[in-house]
């Protein structure tokens, strides 16, 4: 199992330890951490200065000027002088660190909104490429309850205000930047998956070998005319010495009942749960607050959200920002899940890339 050691700054890479990975043996990777190792968040996060500020108010000034659309921007519209060493840092601290990193202190109030939205899409493309999110198009997501509910298939959870499983999102780092809490509860839910792997394979290796084989995954009605309405990937996968790991979330469970997906068999259904409850054991809540942007490695972590109340007023109501960013140089794996949705998010025939400033709420 991986040895708990105490973290004191975001930048753990420079002294962390990856040994090659091998099929159903323990794995060391530097991502492999405790929910006690992380506990103090301020020990391990970054905290934008005055400095930061300016150098992502100029990038704004830099795309306007340039006239490029939102989700065209990549990282050469928008150029950025000691902050951008600050990213290059964060990227390596996703690959080779502990996976993840908190920035805090964005003054998200100060900034007009699409000038906010510049600046998040300008900010992410110093760590990889925009993707789409969902059948729209948006690289720009929003995570909002406009009154989705989670129970149905093709909802995605990210639309309801429910507790959602523990999963893995459809790109190599996922981003997502507080702009409003919630009335109560809704506290970010994070987990490391080697660590998870680690304590599966020492307790029930056998189900562990199961999450090496392929599971059916939902792709919530969002497919091109002819494409089957999900795709077949295992939970653990082996690379080059890398293993990288798929959360159980509901994308598995909301396949169950599609044309030509098989039920889970009765080992299936028990290394999913037994899966699950592991996750629980080693999971960290972490409170968002405005102006918090948490980054994350979606093959070595794992994410959630606690369920929550919201206010009755609109624009009170709580409001994460999401990018999904594809790293075309990260963490080796295999090209089948670099070339599909994994690697390129939810792409749609005739769908163009747009980055809305804001989605309906629930009424």
């Amino acid at each position: 199992m991986t040895t708990m050691t105490t973290l004191t700054d975001f930048r753990s890479f420079s002294k962390s330890t990856r040994a090659s990975a091998r099929p159903l043996e323990p794995v060391i990777d530097p991502a492999g951490w405790t929910a006690e190792a992380l506990a103090d968040v301020d020990s391990w996060s970054y905290r934008i200065t005055a400095a930061d500020v300016d150098q992502l108010r100029a990038g704004v000034i830099a795309v306007r000027t340039k006239g490029v659309a939102l989700a065209e921007i990549v990282k050469a519209d928008f150029p950025l002088g000691t902050f951008g060493e600050v990213l290059a840092d964060v990227r390596r601290e996703l690959l080779d660190g502990r996976g993840i990193v908190m920035l805090r202190g964005v003054p998200v109030d100060d900034f007009a909104r699409e000038d906010l939205a510049i600046a998040y899409l300008g900010l992410g493309a110093h760590l990889g490429q925009m993707v789409s999110q969902n059948g729209e198009g948006h690289v720009l997501g929003h995570v909002k309850d406009i009154g989705g509910d989670y129970s149905d298939p093709n909802t995605r959870g990210y639309l309801t205000k429910a507790e959602m499983n523990f999963h893995s999102d459809s790109c190599d780092y996922v981003g997502l930047l507080c702009l409003k809490t919630s009335k109560s509860g809704g506290a970010s839910r994070i987990a490391s998956s080697i660590t998870i792997y680690n304590a599966l394979l020492e307790r029930r290796p056998d189900l562990a070998q199961v999450l090496t084989e392929d599971f059916y995954w939902t792709k919530h009605d969002e497919v091109n005319p002819g494409e089957e309405p999900f795709y077949k990937a295992p939970m653990f996968v082996f690379h080059e010495g890398y293993l990288n790991i798929r959360g159980p979330g509901a994308f598995v469970a909301k396949a169950q009942g599609l044309p030509g997906v098989p039920l889970f068999t009765d080992l299936q259904n028990e290394a999913i749960a037994t899966y699950r409850a592991i996750i629980s054991e080693f999971a960290l809540d972490i409170e968002f607050r405005p102006g918090d942007i948490q980054f994350l490695h979606n093959y070595v972590m794992l994410h959630t959200r606690r369920a929550f109340d919201d206010w009755d007023e609109p624009e009170r109501r709580r409001h994460l920002l999401r990018l999904w960013l594809r790293d075309d140089n990260g963490r080796p794996m295999p090209q089948s899940m670099r070339d599909g949705i994994l690697g390129h998010g939810v792409r749609l025939d005739g769908v163009p890339l747009i980055a809305p400033l804001d989605v309906a709420v629930a009424a």
